[in-house]
C-alpha cells in the first residue's frame, strides 16, 4: 500500500510538471501573438516617420539650393542658372553651376526619397529640375528671342512662382536633363507632367498608377519650399491652369 501511495505521488508530480510546461508554452504563444499585434501597429508609424524624415531632408536640400541660386543670380546680374539649351558646357549648367555657392556639396542634388539618386549622382544628374517657364526664353522657329527671361528681381510674384520640381524617376539622369518641359503640360495632359516630375515623391505604401496618392516638394522663387499634394497638381492640369507659369503671365490669371 505504501508503494502504491508513492507511485501515485510520483505520477501526480509528473502530471503537474507537464501541466506547468503546457501553461508556459501557452504563455509564450500569447506573448508572441501580442508582439505581432504591436509590431503590426508600429511598422506603419515607423514607415511614416521614416518617409517624413526623408521629406524634411529633401526640403532642406531645396532651401539650400534656393539660397545658392540667389547667390548665383547676385553674381550674374540677376540671371538664373543656365540649362543645356543655353550652354553645352556641363559645368555651366544647373545644378553644376551653383554647387560652388553650396560648398560643393553634391548631396544637395539628391533627394533621399529618390530611388534613382545614386544613378543620378554617377551620371552627373540630380533629383531636381528647373521650371522651363523661368529658365528658358520663348524662341521662334529661327531661334530669335520672342520673350526674354526676367531677372530674379523682376518676378512680381516670387512667392507664387515655381522654380524647382522633383524629377521623375524615368527622366534620364545625365547633367543635361536639368529642366522640366512645363510649357507642354497643359496642352499634353497629366502624362506629360509625369514624364518630367514626380508629384507623389513623398508617400507611404505602393505608388498609385497615376501617381496621385502622395505629395512632392516645390521650391519657389522667393526661396520657400512648399509640399503640395499630387491630386492638387493634377487638378491644375484638368482645369487647364498653367500653374508653372509665373502668375503675372498666366492667361486668365486665377
Amino acid at each position: 500500500m505504501h508503494q502504491n501511495t508513492f507511485t501515485r505521488t510520483r505520477k501526480s508530480r509528473k502530471d503537474h510538471a507537464r501541466n506547468e510546461r503546457a501553461f508556459t508554452l501557452i504563455e509564450l504563444l500569447v506573448v508572441i501573438t501580442v508582439i505581432g499585434i504591436i509590431a503590426s501597429m508600429l511598422f506603419p508609424a515607423i514607415n511614416n516617420a521614416s518617409a517624413k524624415a526623408k521629406q524634411i531632408r529633401c526640403t532642406s536640400n531645396m532651401k539650400q539650393i534656393g539660397m545658392a541660386i540667389t547667390m548665383y543670380a547676385d553674381d550674374f546680374d540677376g540671371r538664373l542658372p543656365m540649362t543645356h539649351y543655353q550652354t553645352l558646357n556641363a559645368n555651366e549648367m544647373f545644378l553644376r553651376n551653383i554647387l560652388p555657392y553650396a560648398g560643393g556639396a553634391e548631396a544637395l542634388c539628391l533627394c533621399p526619397s529618390d530611388p534613382t539618386r545614386m544613378s543620378r549622382l554617377k551620371n552627373g544628374g540630380a533629383s531636381y529640375v528647373m521650371n522651363e517657364f523661368v529658365t528658358l526664353p520663348v524662341l521662334d522657329s529661327f531661334g530669335a528671342v520672342l520673350e526674354p527671361l526676367p531677372t530674379l528681381a523682376q518676378f512680381r510674384s516670387p512667392s507664387e512662382t515655381f522654380l524647382l520640381f522633383e524629377a521623375a524617376d524615368e527622366k534620364e539622369h545625365p547633367t543635361y536633363f536639368n529642366h522640366a518641359y512645363s510649357r507642354t503640360w497643359v496642352c499634353c495632359g497629366w502624362s506629360a507632367v509625369l514624364q518630367d516630375i514626380r508629384p507623389d515623391r513623398h508617400r507611404t505604401g505602393t505608388a498609385h498608377t497615376n501617381q496621385i496618392t502622395g505629395q512632392a516638394n516645390y521650391l519657389f522663387v522667393d526661396g520657400h519650399v512648399e509640399s503640395i499634394k499630387a491630386l492638387d497638381i493634377k487638378k491644375y492640369i484638368e482645369k487647364e491652369i498653367e500653374f508653372a507659369q509665373p502668375p503675372e503671365f498666366r492667361p486668365n490669371n486665377p
